[in-house]
């Protein structure tokens, strides 16, 4: 059969800045659709966030890939006329304004739905649009401490950590493309758009649903544990002899019993290591027991050893080793593609796998306003409207 585009005719309006928003956005793209990336005219904020090169930063591109870009000044009248001849020809719009600020540029759902009611408007925040913290400000970090992360996150004996990347705004990103896709399902059947939001804390809590499960059905708060778990034991990450690490799990008695035969087999025959219980009851003495084998091993030599013996485990890899591991390299979890200005770039892969509606990376994380005149002239202006509309600083 040959292979489609999922969402070939759908358009997407990406007027969110950040992180969560514009993945999501990206997701919708990856397969097939038209997604038109709307900035101001000082650019995505993001652009600037930590190390990048030419201009472009690492995060910006990350999370922009596969779409088309136009930079406007929503503060100018004719630069809300633009963003509403935009969203008229849209299937569904992602943005992430704070209630004030829609109001202000009269783009709240009621002003949208009422111009554009085939429009499906999903708005990202922090906190959700209810509730006493609702139109707050909030960034990654806030929204791991609020829902519990942070305080599950980190040694048992030292203080709450938050995650290292921003995964409150990845799984927003994730959550606004389930939405998107469940809305232009709905629109199917009945034709019209609707508002939707999804917010950083609501996404974090959820991505938590086997630890707030032990909580809600039992009352338990899960204590942190760092490398370890607290349901089962080994399972903990060991500092191999060339400073590298492996992470280890004997999650049941035959996995315990394959890893004690290659390390150590007189552990078979401690009685606190007999059953899953006393393993982990005794879990400080089982990992002290492990620690010396894999202290006099190289890390890749453990894996190997283990892999073999068809033990669960994984060395500990940077981003550096990460890219370049022949596994993440076989699911194309990173993707070659070149960029008009800045050469050959790397980007992200698409983690979902379809036969026959597959998602590609066609189009490179795009320069400030980069099809601003393209998508003007798809709106029918003609050249010296487009003209006018730069010097006057509405677009660039």
């Amino acid at each position: 059969m040959a292979q489609t585009k999922a969402l070939l005719g759908t358009r997407v309006i990406d007027a969110a800045t950040m992180v969560a928003g514009p993945l999501g956005a990206s997701i919708l793209a990856d397969f097939g659709a038209d997604v038109v990336k709307v900035e101001p005219i000082t650019g995505d904020e993001s652009r600037t966030f930590g190390p990048g090169r030419d201009g472009m930063s690492g995060v910006y591109s990350g999370v922009n890939r596969n779409k088309r870009a136009i930079a406007l000044d929503l503060r100018a009248e004719d630069g809300r006329e633009l963003f509403h001849e935009l969203c008229a020809g849209a299937d569904v719009l992602i943005e992430n304004m704070l209630p004030g600020v829609r109001e202000r540029f009269g783009l709240d759902p009621e002003a949208l739905r009422k111009r554009h009611p085939h429009l499906i408007c999903l708005n990202v925040s922090g906190y959700g649009e209810s509730g006493p913290l609702a139109g707050r400000p909030a960034m990654d970090p806030v929204a791991q401490a609020l829902t519990g992360l942070m305080h599950a996150t980190g040694d048992a004996d030292g203080a709450a950590t938050k995650a290292g990347p921003p995964i409150a705004d990845s799984a927003a990103g994730y959550l606004i493309a389930i939405a998107a896709l469940v809305a232009l399902l709905a629109k199917q059947r009945t034709g019209a758009g609707q508002d939707g939001s999804v917010s950083l804390v609501g996404s974090l809590f959820h991505l938590q649903t086997p630890w707030l499960g032990q909580y809600l059905l039992a009352g338990h708060v899960p204590s942190r544990v760092g490398n370890a778990s607290a349901f089962y034991a080994p399972y903990n990450a060991y500092p191999t002899r060339d400073g590298g690490s492996v992470h280890v799990v004997a999650f049941n008695d035959r996995h315990f019993t394959r890893l004690a035969q290659v390390v150590d087999k007189r552990l078979l025959d401690d009685e606190r290591f007999a059953e899953a219980a006393g393993r982990l009851a005794h879990r400080a003495e089982l990992d002290a027991a492990l620690a010396p084998w894999f202290a006099d091993r190289d890390r890749d030599a453990v894996v190997t050893l283990l892999s073999e013996q068809n033990i669960i485990c994984a060395p500990v890899l940077a981003y550096d080793e990460a890219v370049a591991h022949p596994q993440i390299r076989a699911l194309d979890l990173v993707v070659d593609i070149e960029h008009d200005t800045l050469g050959p770039l790397q980007v992200p892969g698409i983690p979902v796998k379809l036969s026959d509606t597959p998602g590609r990376v066609e189009r490179p994380p795009t320069s400030l306003g980069e099809h601003t005149t393209e998508l003007l002239a798809e709106l029918g202006h003609d050249k010296q409207d487009i003209a006018r509309l730069l010097a006057a600083r509405v677009v660039r």
